[in-house]
């Protein structure tokens, strides 16, 4: 069962769609497994739809209207602003539709960068310098290189389950790590974990010959 969930900032936020694209991919993902958190959605975009009919409408005259409409026809046209849809009608088996667009439905044909013996994680281009999104795949019984964080990170469970310091992870967690937070992610013995991954500055491994390689990565991560 889920157990850890996006805070109301961050629904709030991805209903209003006005969360980094990133991490609306990641609140998506959240809410293919997370059935609350979708009632919670459902009753913010009925909140804003309330809000927005009560609002008395402002008279404005012509010229307003007139130059307003000049200044939107004349404005270069902008790009929508990223929407994942959730399926209803999911299962726990599948992944999220939104992770699907990135991988074609084939995670194997991604180019996955290998750290360790039982690490490996792949890198999703959405166009942001500001933060690496990547999904991470840990082996059974394998970890990931223990690090610590000098910025945020959130982390969505797709398959399996996997343990730290803290606690146990399963399937649709969504865990926000913060700058100084020091852990060894662990999959559980009997299956791989998949887990999609968004962070806005990169992790330090505390073990030097993974530090001596992480730099490569990063640079390739956030175009330094």
């Amino acid at each position: 069962m889920v157990k850890y969930h996006p805070d109301t900032r961050f629904l709030t936020d991805y209903a209003a769609g006005s969360l980094p694209e990133s991490q609306a991919l990641c609140v998506a993902a959240h809410l293919h497994y997370c059935p609350s958190c979708r009632t919670k959605i459902s009753e913010l975009n009925e909140l804003g739809s309330e809000f927005f009919i009560s609002q008395k409408p402002e008279t404005v005259s012509d010229t307003c209207f007139d130059s307003i409409m000049a200044r939107l026809e004349s404005s270069p046209q902008a790009e929508p602003p990223p929407k994942y849809s959730v399926n209803i009608n999911r299962s726990s088996g599948t992944l999220p539709a939104a992770i699907q667009k990135f991988t074609g439905g084939n995670i194997e044909s991604l180019n996955w960068h290998n750290i360790g013996k039982s690490f490996r994680f792949s890198n999703i281009q959405l166009g942001d310098n500001q933060r690496e999104t990547s999904l991470l795949h840990i082996q059974a019984g394998g970890n990931v290189p223990k690090h610590h964080h000098k910025g945020d990170e959130i982390t969505v469970v797709l398959k399996g389950s996997f343990s730290d310091q803290e606690d146990r992870y399963v399937v649709g967690d969504y865990i926000v790590r913060t700058n100084g937070e020091a852990h060894t992610p662990v999959a559980s013995q009997d299956e791989d974990c998949l887990c999609l991954s968004t962070l806005d500055s990169p992790i330090v491994m505390d073990n030097w010959f993974y530090r001596m390689l992480m730099p490569l990565f990063n640079r390739a991560s956030f175009g330094h």
